[in-house]
């Protein structure tokens, strides 16, 4: 099960005659398909290994593979093909796949799963773009050098712009395969496309969209940001008797002279091709905004508690009443609290070192029904109110994005310029910052809504019973953690216990007889040094005499 309104989770619940299956061929069937798979990739490395002999680390970019080494790339993919068949994979084309100089680059979407590693032994092993930490991972990494990958250094100032200039010089050039991007840049769940990253649409090339779709009752393999693990997805895959994949290819897109000029029209043009195909809708959301959406809500918690630690409610000691302007080592004397208290470091994250104008904004968003409405208007009177009710300095609304939108520096100054009427404009105005968060950037706009109702005692109690439900389910976990730990050891314990009390017996026994051997010779010593035993012999010497 998807979440619609998030594409970066997704949930796995299995049903009873679901689980039973899984259970039966986990036994059975999958350790088969794990052994093939990894004698396919043991195999298909020591080919790439192979084929890589001999070449510089600069070697594999100058020039497309010829003769041997392009045999050996077609022999990996069918090796691979091999192995995705003998774990149960089916697939299904439609449509054809363009030639390189018909379409250079192939647009893959929606990505959602590492199994989509399939469609790229499908498509001949095209040069992918990748992430430079790919090429070290076990197996996979020597294959992936050999498709000859773009790949992106993210530590790397200068990697857009290597990775672009590099797209182009294979796009243009002759003999090259073609390069396959997957343009959404992360794995969502299917339930839309989300913003197509550039790379693809810089070059300004033909570029063919293609569709991944997996066609399946139990979505297994299906891998995001938030859902199951990756070694319960490979489980629960190869534990189905088939799993189905159609590749659909579409006829190539041509751009026109607007979109080589303008590459993000170009994207979201291909991008709404591709979700008509699909029959999903397009959303401009991409995982940095998702990002801030969730550290969004963290913050709502630890300003939350925040507040159940002061004595008055954050509205009324930040209230217009009071100086907004405070020094930081006096801070906690000003809300009522100590002032080493963990829960103070919200506050010089949200505002710095002075000034408290921010957090009384958030909690003016975290007291009222709309949030939007409230930042609009708060906005403009708290902050440069000597330029009216509907303008605001651009410095401040930046300062204000960072801090409540949590933009870095360089997309807050983006931001303001995208709004205001001219690059030397030095003010915002209202309508303009409304209608960039409506109509431009919606995402944001579910950045303020996260902070809606969150310190009013609805809020605080949901939150109340949200920390009491997770704390719960934590201690949940532990307890079945512990029994599991307990019934393993069950037998063990018992067999310990029993070799314990025979000890125990034992011990007892040879201390009793040690007790009575030591009370024997403590009476024969006392007998002796009292003459006990000489009188009695006397006795009966004497008593014998009498009777005689």
């Amino acid at each position: 099960m998807s979440d619609p309104k998030n594409p970066f989770v997704h949930s796995l619940t299995l049903s009873s005659i679901q689980l039973v299956k899984v259970c039966v061929l986990s036994v059975t069937l999958l350790p088969i398909r794990l052994l093939i798979a990894l004698i396919c990739l043991t195999l298909a490395t020591i080919l790439a290994v192979v084929g890589l002999k001999g070449l510089e680390k600069g070697d594999i970019d100058k020039r497309p593979f010829t003769g041997w080494r392009l045999a050996v790339r077609n022999v990996i993919c069918y090796i691979l093909r091999f192995m995705f068949f003998c774990s149960g994979f089916s697939v299904t084309i439609v449509g054809k796949q363009a030639s390189p100089e018909d379409a250079p680059i192939l647009a893959v979407a929606p990505h959602s799963s590492f199994f989509d590693a399939l469609a790229v032994c499908v498509m001949g092993a095209p040069s992918v773009v990748a992430k430079a930490e790919t090429s070290s991972i076990p197996f996979w990494g020597s294959l992936i050098k050999y498709t000859q990958p773009v790949l992106v250094h993210r530590l790397d100032t200068n990697s857009r712009l290597n990775t672009i200039k590099q797209i182009t010089e294979r796009s243009e050039g002759r003999g090259w395969q073609q390069v396959q991007i997957f343009p959404e840049g992360t794995c969502t769940n299917r339930s839309c496309l989300i913003t197509f990253r550039l790379g693809a649409f810089y070059p300004g090339v033909a570029v063919q969209p293609v569709l991944l779709k997996w066609d399946n009752m139990t979505d297994c393999v299906t891998w995001t940001w938030e859902g199951i693990e990756a070694w319960r997805i490979i489980v629960y895959t190869l534990s189905q008797f088939y799993t189905n994949l159609t590749i659909e290819y579409l006829p190539p897109y041509n751009p026109t002279k607007e979109e080589v000029q303008d590459p993000k029209l170009f994207a979201a043009n291909i991008r709404a091709v591709m979700a008509d195909s699909l029959g999903v809708t397009t959303t401009d959301c991409n995982y940095l905004d998702y990002l801030r959406i969730e550290k969004s809500r963290t913050l709502v918690k630890r300003v939350q508690k925040l507040q159940k630690k002061m004595e008055m409610p954050l509205i009324e000691a930040t209230s217009e009443e009071k100086q907004l302007t405070v020094n930081m080592d006096l801070l906690g004397e000003r809300l009522g609290v100590a002032q080493d208290l963990s829960e103070l470091s919200v506050v010089e994250e949200l505002c710095g070192k002075v000034d408290l104008r921010n957090l009384r904004l958030v909690t003016l968003l975290a007291t009222e029904e709309d949030a939007l409405e409230t930042f609009l208007a708060q906005t403009f009177i708290m902050y440069n109110p000597e330029l009216g009710p509907d303008k605001v300095s651009s410095e401040s609304l930046e300062g204000v994005l960072s801090a409540v939108m949590l933009l870095n520096q360089k997309e807050a100054k983006e931001a303001v310029v995208n709004m205001c009427k001219g690059e030397d404009d030095l003010v915002v105005d209202k309508k303009d910052l409304a209608d960039f968060l409506l109509n431009k950037k919606p995402n944001y706009v579910k950045v303020l809504r996260c902070w809606e109702m969150g310190l009013t005692e609805a809020g605080m109690t949901a939150a109340g019973m949200g920390d009491l439900l997770a704390m719960s389910a934590s201690l949940t976990k532990e307890m079945n953690r512990r029994m599991e730990k307990v019934a393993e050891s069950g037998s063990n314990l018992l067999s310990a216990g029993k070799e314990v009390v025979s000890d125990v017996s034992a011990t007892i026994t040879a201390s009793r007889d040690k007790v009575t051997d030591v009370l024997s010779s403590a009476v024969t010593s006392l007998h002796k040094r009292t003459g006990s035993g000489n009188i009695g012999s006397k006795s009966e010497t004497s008593d014998n005499k009498k009777l005689d």
